[in-house]
């Protein structure tokens, strides 16, 4: 389980991240564009320091997930994605696959963005009350750790609805999905088919679209291939519409 901490902005904060980490047996830790003082400030503290002295800070969030067979974003509910369902952290924790899962954490001030929640497969929420629904960012790691312990307690199979879900497949992961998208997203703006002007939402939507569609290496190899013959195509329709000459 890798814990991702979203444009963390307290020191404070992180260390006690990090050391309920620590206290519940997990240290793969990821920074995605903390504020400066806040890491600075936060990798002296004497709490976690083991968890702290190993993590990784990264400059987006796609490149924490990079190795990550699955995403579960955190969220109260309030900017989630509607095509995914909101479920509660204990249901996920119970249903993880094997392969390494990212949970990742949203800033204290904005929590997860819409545009950082189109990177995740799953979204979870802590079962608090309706009238308090956030949390401090510390003691969500700390709640969402210690359930993920108490599941793997002798005693407590795991559910396999997930895993039995993802199926045998090897699936791409997020630098692949990205890659696809900057080979097709210029080709659709081309086409007419998306206005620039809508580049940031449609961007999100495609990446959950194709984050959705679960699609193989071989996909990927399939869907390049199809760009680059697309892109082919219509750059010798232009050299032909440019060497034609104008009437009279």
């Amino acid at each position: 389980m890798r814990i991702v901490l979203v444009r963390p902005r307290n020191p404070l904060n992180i260390g006690a991240a990090a050391r309920a980490m620590a206290n519940f047996g997990l240290d793969d830790l990821a920074l995605v564009e903390p504020y400066t003082t806040a890491w600075e400030t936060a990798r002296s503290a004497r709490a976690g320091a083991k968890v702290l002295r190993h993590a990784r800070v990264y400059p987006g969030l796609a490149e924490a997930l990079a190795d990550c067979a699955l995403a579960v974003g955190t969220t109260d509910g309030a900017a989630r994605s509607p095509e995914l369902p909101l479920e509660t952290w204990p249901q996920v924790a119970a249903a993880l696959p094997a392969g390494r899962t990212a949970l990742i954490f949203g800033s204290e001030k904005t929590g997860l963005s819409v545009e950082d929640l189109s990177h995740c497969h799953r979204l979870a929420r802590i079962p608090t009350l309706a009238g308090a629904p956030s949390m401090n960012l510390g003691q969500a790691v700390a709640v969402c750790a210690y359930e993920l312990r108490r599941q793997a307690l002798p005693g407590r199979p795991r559910a396999r609805a997930w895993a039995e879900a993802l199926g045998e497949a090897k699936l791409i992961g997020s630098p692949e999905r990205e890659r696809l998208l900057n080979a097709w997203y210029p080709l659709l703006e081309q086409l007419g088919a998306i206005q620039a002007v809508h580049r940031t939402s449609q961007t999100r939507a495609l990446r959950a679209m194709l984050l959705r569609w679960r699609l193989t290496p071989a996909d990927e190899r399939r869907l390049l291939g199809l760009a680059r013959q697309l892109r082919h195509t219509l750059a010798g329709r232009r050299s032909a519409e440019a060497g034609r000459c104008p009437p009279g």
